[in-house]
């Protein structure tokens, strides 16, 4: 009884390391992806300012007018973001990780489930 006890709890224990590294390798998956992803987004996105900048300088004749236009725009946009949008987005993104965790503790646990009655059908061919 006490060895049974013993091998539960190695189980157990095994059973946690294992659920931890699924879920760590889960998180590094994610951030590795969306920081790529961020990056070339960012290069787009300043290769289309500096066209922008550089169009509306040729508009105005004078390239500084051009860039100080597109800068004026991004500080409007930050005003914007931070009054009126940025508890919104925070809500959403932690919205979001709490679902992620969530559906992995319930495949988890499904996972879990499905080993349980392998190893309950093997007991009980044994007997």
């Amino acid at each position: 009884m006490i060895d049974l006890l013993r091998k539960y709890i190695d189980n157990r224990i095994q059973l946690i390391k294992l659920e931890l590294i699924s879920a760590l390798a889960n998180v590094a998956a994610g951030l590795i992806s969306s920081f790529l992803l961020l990056g070339m987004g960012l290069i787009i996105l300043i290769m289309f300012n500096f066209a922008l900048a550089f169009y509306l300088g040729s508009l105005f004749e004078n390239q500084a007018l051009g860039f100080l236009v597109v800068g004026l725009i991004y500080v409007l946009l930050f005003v914007l973001y931070y009054y009126f949008f940025r508890n919104t987005v925070d809500k959403n993104v932690k919205d979001k990780i709490v679902k992620i965790i969530f559906m992995a503790d319930k495949e988890m646990k499904g996972a879990e489930e499905e080993d349980y009655e392998v190893y309950e059908n093997k007991t009980e061919d044994n007997y």
